[in-house]
This record gives structure tokens, sequence and C-alpha cells, in this order.
């Protein structure tokens, strides 16, 4: 018999007696488990007989089935990777139908014959331009239930948030279009002579927006048992020659410099000119010259390197803890050096790695942000995660923090450590994480 806990219990009773509900949910909270014991009451209840969950290709791939062959609970589920594998599913013969589909494949689902749809990780679909965004509004389309899945919601900001509450209801409590959200909630932050517009929330608003979307939210806000997590900077110094180079780029968005080259009788290379033609490139080259892997090329082929000074910071981390260390990097030049610097590490990619990592044979794993955010169980590996270079996307950095912090973590707490370049766009990028965190967390109070 399945024990869910009462945060499970209120997941259930909400999505069973509301027909459109978004799940806001911490993450290894047990959402999956939740939401399958809601749906095998709604099949045997009110004779719900085919449901749609679309899910991050790794989640949807292995979470969804396996979690239910886990507790035996007899639900005819099945991951579809294709869609003749989806009709297929659908003209078998039985009582019920529970179809897993990865969003990678969605423009191959078909629509019209769904009960139900369940849309894991939401956040996916934020932005209505998006292909996967359009597909899922054909899809929901008629569909007369509807759960949204997630544990951050508004980390990639409200805007997002819009798209994610439309999928549930057509746009009847946050309006029809996006623009019609903006003129409502939003005020215009920044504006390029017609070319583009910046919006920002209006703060006052923040209240009247909760109250609109009540109906159709469900928080959880019940304890959950997981270890906390400690948070703390490292900070590291640029040698005075970078810091040069890094200030007159930051003032003109050009700067010479000369790769570091140790150990030789020249310490410096050739001349390289590093420019920047737009304020987005300019932000890339600050935080790139903040590491010391230089991309001075567009085409991102071959880099330099400016200093090692985080390098150093990592290694004297190494050894302060038991157990392997998580660190994530951004670019494919921070990888490159790390895998120069620590030879035994293993980038986190395949199956494998998962399993090596967990089973403690991986000393340092390293792992591109964005890779992954979502479906991945690591807590058995370590308990301290290394951002080697901080990232901007709120959403990513949150999914990434949650991989060590789960159910079977050992450690009484997890160290989630920021190697930051003093006084460079670094501190700016981290205050901008931390500020879009107070928003979520204030979501959290509907």
């Amino acid at each position: 018999m399945i024990q869910l806990l009462p945060h499970q219990i209120g997941i259930v009773r909400e999505e069973t007696t509301r027909d459109n509900v978004l799940v806001v949910s911490p993450m290894a909270s047990g959402k999956t488990l939740a939401t399958l014991t809601a749906s095998t009451a709604l099949i045997y209840r009110e004779s719900v007989k085919n449901i749609l969950i679309i899910a991050p290709k790794r989640v949807a791939r292995g979470v969804w089935a396996q979690e239910a062959a886990k507790y035996d609970m007899g639900l005819n589920i099945r991951f579809c990777e294709r869609a003749v594998d989806v009709k297929l599913f659908l003209v078998e013969p039985a009582n019920h139908r529970i179809c897993v589909c990865s969003v990678t494949r969605i423009t191959e689902i078909p629509h019209g014959c769904w009960d139900m749809v369940i849309i894991d990780e939401s956040t996916l679909f934020g932005n209505k331009k998006a292909i996967r965004s359009k597909e899922a509004r054909r899809i929901c389309n008629g569909v007369k239930r509807r759960v949204l899945l997630t544990g951050t919601p508004i980390h990639g900001g409200y805007e997002k948030l819009w798209h994610q509450i439309f999928l549930l209801d057509g746009g009847k409590a946050l309006g029809k279009s996006l623009t019609a959200f903006r003129e409502k909630y939003m005020r215009v932050k920044y504006q390029s002579h017609g070319a583009y517009t910046v919006w920002e929330m209006r703060e006052d608003m923040i209240p009247q927006l909760h109250a609109d979307i009540k109906h159709l939210v469900y928080v959880v806000k019940d304890s959950i048992d997981l270890p906390p997590c400690l948070y703390k900077n490292v900070y590291v110094e640029l040698p005075a020659k970078r810091r040069k180079e890094y200030e007159a780029f930051e003032d003109t968005s050009i700067v010479s410099f000369r790769e570091e080259n140790k150990g030789v009788s020249n310490p410096y290379g050739d001349a390289k000119t590093l420019v920047a033609f737009a304020a987005s490139a300019r932000g890339s080259k600050l935080r790139q010259l903040a590491t010391g892997c230089v991309y001075a090329d567009e085409n991102k082929k071959a880099y330099s390197v400016t200093h090692t000074e985080k390098i150093e910071a990592l290694q004297d981390l190494v050894g302060s803890f038991d157990g392997g260390l998580l660190v994530a990097y951004q670019f494919q030049s921070e990888y490159e050096e790390l895998k120069k610097a620590f030879p035994t590490s293993r980038q986190i990619g395949t199956l494998q790695d998962e399993n090596d990592w967990n089973a403690g044979r991986i000393p340092i794993a390293l792992a591109q942000s964005q890779s992954i955010g979502h479906g991945l169980n690591l807590q058995f590996g370590g308990h301290v995660i290394v951002w080697y270079s901080p990232t901007y996307d709120a959403e990513v950095y949150s999914q990434f923090n949650a991989r060590l912090p789960r159910p079977g973590q050992k450690a009484d707490s997890v160290s989630i450590i920021h190697l930051i370049a003093r006084n460079t766009i670094e501190e700016r990028v981290l205050k901008v994480i931390q500020h879009k965190g107070k928003n979520a967390e204030q979501f959290t109070k509907i």
C-alpha cells in the first residue's frame, strides 16, 4: 500500500477536485507519485480513459513509468517515443491508457483524443512564441482536465507565468494575450527607440495577480523533510594586469590582451584583441574575463587563458569535503580547463555517469548548468555544489541546486558555493539570481 506524505495527499486532493490546476511544489517533493495516485483515482472514479503526460526527455523516459512500476500501481502506462508509438498505444484494447511523451517530440503528439493532459516542468512552456508552446496550446485545446507541475513557476519572470496560466484557462484569469497581461500588471523598464522594450512587474500589482490566479494554483506549503542548503561565496581577485584589462573592456568594449603562458621564458603569448559590438556580447565577454577563459574570435572555436585564479580556488576546495563535488560551468572553454586541472573529473552526461557518481566513483563531477536541470537524482554521490561560473537563468540555477538536497541525502546539509571574481559582472549576476529567488519565495505565499 502506498504511504503518501501530507503534502502529497494535498496534491492528490487538488488534482482530483479541480479540473485545471498548476501545482507548485519543491523539487524532490514527490509530485510524480502524487500525480500518478490522483490519475488512478480519476481513472476509476470518473472514467478518465486517455491521459497524456508531457515531460522533459530524461524525465519522460526514466521517471514516470518506473515510478508507477516501483509502487505496483496497476497502471497501463507507457513511454512513447514516436508518433506511431502513441497511435498504436491508443488503439490497444484497455480500460485506460497513460501515454508519456518527451517535450522534444511534442510536434508528433496527436490531439483531440485526450481526457487529461499533465505537463511536467511547465516552465518549459513559458515562452508563448516557442514551437513547443504553440503545440501545447493545440494539444490542450478542448481537454477538460489540465494539470501543470513545477517547482519554479516564476524563476524565469512573471511574463512566463502568463503562458502557463493560459494553458490552463485560455486567458480567462490573466488575459488572452501577453500584451493584455503586460498592460495590466507590468510597466516599461527600458525602451530603445521603438526597436525593443523591456518590461518589469509592478510591485503594487503582485497581490492582485496572486488573487487573480488563486483558483488555478496550488502551492505546497506543508513541511518537506529535505536537508537545508548552506550558501557561501568564495571570492577570487583578478591579477593586477587582468584587472586593468577588465576595466578597460568594461568602459570601451575593446581591449588588447596577451594569453597567459606559464612555464616558458615568455610568460605571455601574442597580443589579441577582444571586441564587443553589442551590450549582450559585452556582458558575455566580461563573464569570460572573470573566469579566465576568453573567446577572442566570434566562432568560439579557440579560446585564451588569461588567469587561473578560479582553478586555484577550486583546488583549495577539493579535499575540504567528504564525497564528491558537483561543479557547474557555463562555457565549453571552462570545461576544457577544468579537465586539464582535474584529470580524474568526469562530465555528467549519461546514465552510467549518474550511477558512477552516486556510487562514489567520481570525485569531481562537471556539468554544464543547463544540462542536468531536470530529472537527475545525484544526492548519493556528494553534498557540495560549486558554481565555477554563475548563470543568469534563475530557473536553471534553482533546478541545478535541487540535484543534491533530495530524499536519500545522507549529509545534514548541502553546501552551495559560488566562486566569484570580486568587483566583476559575476557579482551582479549573483544579485539578479537572488532577486528572482525572492520573487519566487513571495509567489509561494499565494
